[in-house]
């Protein structure tokens, strides 16, 4: 051998030496190895020795998850195993400890299929510390928030599975011609009936396609069936549109937990709401909570409304004779009475101690809140005290637009008829 050669193999081997910890040619029907380069056998370099020895003297030094992890997979059966399935090459991390520290490398493993028959597996350990750390921090954050990754090609409407998590690797087709059949098949299996419709509109090419032209990222969730778990929200995302190559990322992520916690805190948030809006005796709207709807449908509805202001006649009476507990009970049962005779859309609230308002939106004909205010008042009427003694009430009544077009003009208008009422002899309603 010329002395430019040996100087050319004796620089390949210290390349080698510092890129990989050995690089092995494994006979795994013949349970032989071949040590072509390694840093801590060098004794053995160039020469044959037994497989499972020299596996074995390899997962001394791992940690015991990782022993077992090896023999599994780099036994002379696992690797047969690998060679008669097809594949030709795969790599696995593998982990030891040194000086107190947790250090990895990976294992790759290419398998060459021999001219006369069987398999050589060449072997290359690296040492793999940053990259190890990287693909955890890649595995955590991105791989296991999502449950697949898909690189949809927008002009052949087909599609390539980079990525997908169980069960959905053997849910998807790891190759798919006809991407929008296979929308349209999957919402019907797996997405839940509110939801299919807009799924399928959603995810046509032709509509990913123009959400992609006005922004970066396209999303939106929909509720999955699990098998396992149930109902689960998921958010599916297109991103990194390439405008030239119409080819784009697809993924999906669970949201669920962050579904959940948005519906709890959303229903504390009602919750709360109607706390600060109910009064609390008649679970009516108290005069707060009113005044905001009233508002509010006076500001997005259509047509004419009316306003109806409810005093009850002689009631210091009844607290002065009866007590406030047989007060309180009269209250409560005139809050049924406006349940009862208002509309589903109308507002019935408390805005005083006994002053009571209904506000009735989208009236298409005055008569019927006069109609509705000479009903309350005979139902009022009807109610019985304790004791005995009659109940009634006295109701003034505005309507919007022409006595007001917010809460407060109309409810002074209101409350003017009612002491006008009073004035005429109570029991009564009086409007204009």
């Amino acid at each position: 051998m010329s002395e430019s050669l040996q100087l050319f193999y004796r620089e390949l081997a210290h390349a080698l030496d510092q890129m990989f910890f050995a690089v092995l040619r494994v006979q795994p029907q013949e349970n032989l190895v071949q040590l072509l380069q390694s840093r801590d056998y060098t004794e053995k370099v160039g020469s044959l020795i037994e497989w499972d020895a020299y596996l074995e003297r390899y997962a001394a030094i791992l940690t015991p998850e990782s022993q077992e992890k090896l023999r599994q997979n780099f036994s002379c059966r696992a690797l047969i195993e690998r060679a008669q399935r097809g594949e030709r090459e795969f790599s696995m991390d593998f982990s030891y400890v040194r000086q107190g520290r947790t250090n990895w490398v990976t294992n790759t493993a290419v398998l060459c299929p021999r001219p006369q028959g069987g398999w050589d597996v060449y072997l290359f350990v690296r040492p793999n510390n940053e990259d190890h750390l990287l693909r955890s921090v890649i595995d955590l954050y991105v791989y296991s928030s999502c449950d697949y990754f898909i690189h949809l090609d927008l002009k052949n409407n087909c599609y390539t599975v980079a990525s997908a998590t169980a069960p959905e690797a053997d849910r998807l087709a790891r190759v798919c011609q006809d991407y929008e059949a296979a929308c349209v098949q999957y919402a019907l299996d797996y997405v839940v009936p509110e939801d299919r419709e807009m799924v399928i509109q959603q995810m046509r090419l032709e509509n990913v396609r123009r959400q992609l032209e006005e922004q970066e990222v396209y999303s939106f969730t929909v509720g999955v069936t699990d098998p396992i778990r149930g109902y689960t929200r998921k958010q599916v995302s297109y991103r990194y549109y390439d405008r030239r190559a119409q080819t784009v990322l697809l993924s999906r992520t669970d949201v669920t937990q962050v579904y959940l916690e948005e519906r709890a805190r959303q229903k504390e948030l009602r919750a709360a709401r109607h706390r600060a809006e109910t009064d609390p005796l008649t679970g009516l709207l108290n005069y707060g909570g009113l005044c905001e709807r009233v508002e509010e449908a006076l500001e997005n509805g259509e047509g004419a409304a009316a306003l109806l202001f409810l005093d009850l006649d002689d009631f210091k009476r009844v607290n002065d004779t009866l007590g406030h507990a047989a007060g309180d009970r009269l209250l409560q049962q005139v809050g049924q009475v406006l349940r009862e005779q208002a509309r589903k859309r109308d507002l019935v609230g408390r805005v005083g101690g006994d002053e009571f308002i209904v506000f009735l939106p989208e009236l298409q004909d005055p008569q019927r809140a006069v109609d509705c205010a000479q009903r309350i008042c005979r139902a009022v009427n009807a109610l019985a005290l304790p004791q005995g003694g009659a109940v009634s009430c006295s109701i003034g009544g505005a309507f919007a637009p022409q006595d007001g077009a917010d809460y407060h003009t109309l409810a002074q208008a209101a409350d003017r008829r009612t002491y006008q009422a009073k004035r005429q002899g109570k029991n009564r309603c009086l409007f204009g």
